[in-house]
């Protein structure tokens, strides 16, 4: 066994050069829709897998390019796959508590209970564990990747050789549902041969406990146009149908004003859990008055099958007409809308006992593993749970930044000298 003394000291005395390293990455923008920026972060992210001695290369897909790297490693049976996407959602200015959300800030809370952000430098080595890094990829899902790539770096400093081959295939269509990373797995079936996939996306339970699902519920996307006239027409001079009018009709229709679907058969092949997931479920430490009072509405009791078991109708964009500084007083023609290895990760928690989960509610494409390549896959998010992915204020705490590299670390140690079970 590994003794794990001399690693944990190494990483304590390189911490602010990885955090540095980290505010890097996360300046550059990598927004899915912005091709041009995600080549330029992926070509920078290839150099970076290349310096640690992984043989770096960027693939080329239908859609934005996708990273990887290999070590193989002397006397290795087993390899070890890690998925993780370098594209981030979109960026709106607004709810932002910093200036520009691609240059980092560090504060020790959150920026609702008023400490202002600051950069790196106000902040001695002894406070680091107790800031987070406020941009927009932080923790979704530039944070894990660094943890990765610093495990390696300290194990490599320290002549400590992982017990496993290890691939990383970086995605960089994640947050657009990684329509190209289907076809480019088939393609390349032999590149991404593995014994077992890890993903890192998604955030641990709220207590910061390690977490471990085996699945993710996944996402189908719909987008619904309404037509009325050939031409958006003056409100004032013309009599016509407005199609936003019978949008709002038509969702009204699909679902009650809290969400539930109304759509007849909407669950109908929808596979309920069994006994042992309603058991997981069951020891699941949840505090829903916590979470109520932490996002301010009331939530179901049965929140957690609801999330894990259900399908839900969500609107994530509704478009018509002009507003802003577009407002107009015209009747538009169109409407739119779019709907939308446990052990060895306890013992890098220090013997915690990590919370199971049999699926997350999130839409990282396992199946492109587990139904295509066939690999068993399991989802160890890294990130700290309020971390606010996706929306303004996005953020990953750098105890948990750290306590990942210790996590990868540990499993290219252990995963060796365990057995994988198909």
């Amino acid at each position: 066994m590994t003794d794990w003394t001399a690693f944990d000291r190494q990483l304590a005395s390189r911490r602010r050069a990885i955090v540095q390293g980290l505010v890097e990455f996360v300046r550059f923008n990598s927004v899915s829709q912005e091709s041009a920026k995600v080549r330029v972060t992926g070509e920078w992210l290839t150099a970076v897998l290349r310096a640690r001695g992984l043989q770096g290369r960027l693939f080329e897909t239908r859609g934005n390019p996708a990273g990887f790297g290999e070590r193989r490693v002397p006397g290795a049976t087993r390899t070890l796959l890690i998925y993780c996407h370098y594209d981030t959602k979109p960026i709106p200015p607004a709810g932002w508590f910093q200036p520009d959300p691609l240059e980092p800030i560090f504060r020790r809370g959150l920026p609702e209970e008023g400490e202002p952000g600051r950069p790196l430098g106000d902040f001695a080595d002894d406070d680091l564990g107790s800031l987070s890094l406020y941009a927009r990829g932080a923790a979704d899902d530039k944070g894990p990747i660094w943890s990765h790539l610093h495990a390696l770096e300290l194990m490599d400093a320290l002549g400590l050789s992982p017990a496993v081959n290890v691939k990383f295939i970086f995605d960089g269509e994640e947050e657009i549902d990684s329509p190209s990373l289907g076809p480019f797995a088939e393609a390349h079936r032999d590149l991404l041969a593995a014994d077992v996939v890890i993903i890192t996306d998604g955030p641990q339970h709220a207590r910061g406990r390690p977490t471990i699902s085996g699945g993710a519920r996944g996402m189908m996307k719909v987008e619904l146009m309404i037509e009325a006239a050939r031409r958006d027409l003056h409100s004032g001079n013309f009599v016509v149908p407005n199609p936003a009018w019978k949008l709002g009709g038509l969702l009204a229709s699909m679902a009650t004003s809290d969400g539930v679907p109304l759509i007849e058969a909407f669950e109908e092949d929808v596979v309920g859990p069994t006994a042992a997931e309603r058991r997981m479920m069951a020891a699941l430490p949840l505090d829903l008055p916590a979470l109520e009072n932490d996002l301010g509405v009331r939530l179901p009791a049965d929140y957690v099958e609801r999330i894990m078991f259900h399908p839900t109708l969500t609107i994530s964009g509704l478009h018509s007409g002009f507003v802003g500084t577009e407002a107009n007083t015209i009747i538009p023609h169109r409407a739119t809308v779019a709907l939308e290895i446990i052990d060895a990760v306890e013992r890098a928690h220090g013997g915690e006992r990590a919370v199971l989960l049999p699926t997350m509610g999130g839409t990282v494409p396992m199946w492109v593993f587990t139904d295509l390549l066939k690999i068993p896959t399991l989802l160890v998010p890294y990130a700290n749970q309020n971390n606010r992915q996706h929306g303004p204020n996005e953020h990953m705490r750098l105890d948990h930044l750290f306590r990942g590299i210790r996590t990868t670390a540990q499993l290219l140690a252990d995963l060796g000298m365990s057995e994988v079970r198909r």
